[in-house]
């Protein structure tokens, strides 16, 4: 595998795309974090306050953020994973500001003041347009399978070494019956692999042909000429009684 090797995690019935979880944020905050827009969380509910103070970042998609971490070595030796460059460029400048965290249930002891913890804590001397596990988590998904860039290996792989992955299992997809898989991946000057995209264009594609063949073999049997105003509804012949 040639570098740089993406590491992705993947979750299975894991629905991001749901209503409320997909409203459950507020983007004034993400980005400004002052002044009207701080406490501007109506939309966050239900994790918009903590004793009576706004969170931030509000909002249950902030709350679940994934937290299983992943680390890899080779003959014991420690194989780096770059974190940094993540996330897409656009996200960061534009819909994520120098907010810090505060308040932030997850960075709290378990359930203390009644705040159950969702996910990973958030580092609070770190602006949030620098935090891009945040930044990758809080793009939702479509689909209920989805997988979302956890970092990048920036070193080749020879054929045949033995890569060791040591796992820190903390996110809990078991409530939901979800699953969890990490994967290594590469891309290719084609992008890369996406089963998806490759199913859709081969059914629309099947489906065009068959329809196609369809309207000809009506048209060869029933021949309609072109411009034919007979079939005009005032050149019909009345019906009679």
């Amino acid at each position: 595998m040639k570098k740089p090797i993406f590491v992705y995690y993947q979750l299975e019935n894991y629905y991001q795309n749901h209503r409320r979880y997909v409203k459950s944020r507020s983007d004034k905050q993400l980005l400004y974090g002052e002044g009207a827009s701080l406490a501007d969380t109506e939309t966050c509910k239900p994790k918009q306050l903590l004793d009576d103070q706004p969170i931030i970042p509000c909002g249950l998609i902030a709350w679940s953020l994934f937290n299983d971490t992943y680390s890899f070595t080779i003959s014991g030796n420690a194989v780096p994973v770059n974190k940094k460059g993540i996330s897409w460029k656009s996200d960061r400048y534009h819909k994520f500001g120098n907010v810090y965290p505060e308040n932030f249930p997850n960075n709290l002891p378990n359930n203390e003041n009644g705040s159950l913890i969702g996910g990973s804590s958030l580092d609070l001397n770190v602006p949030l347009n620098e935090q891009e596990d945040l930044i990758v988590w809080m793009r939702t998904a479509a689909l209920p399978t989805f997988r979302k860039l956890y970092g990048r290996i920036e070193q080749d792989l020879k054929a045949h070494t033995q890569l060791t992955a040591q796992i820190n299992n903390n996110y809990n997809t078991y409530s939901f019956r979800g699953k969890k898989k990490l994967v290594l991946s590469t891309t290719s000057w084609l992008g890369g692999k996406n089963d998806f995209l490759g199913v859709a264009y081969i059914t629309v594609g099947t489906v065009s042909i068959f329809l196609g063949l369809a309207f000809f073999i009506v048209q060869w049997k029933y021949p309609r000429p072109l411009g034919d105003i007979s079939y005009l509804s005032w050149n019909q012949k009345p019906a009679t009684s």
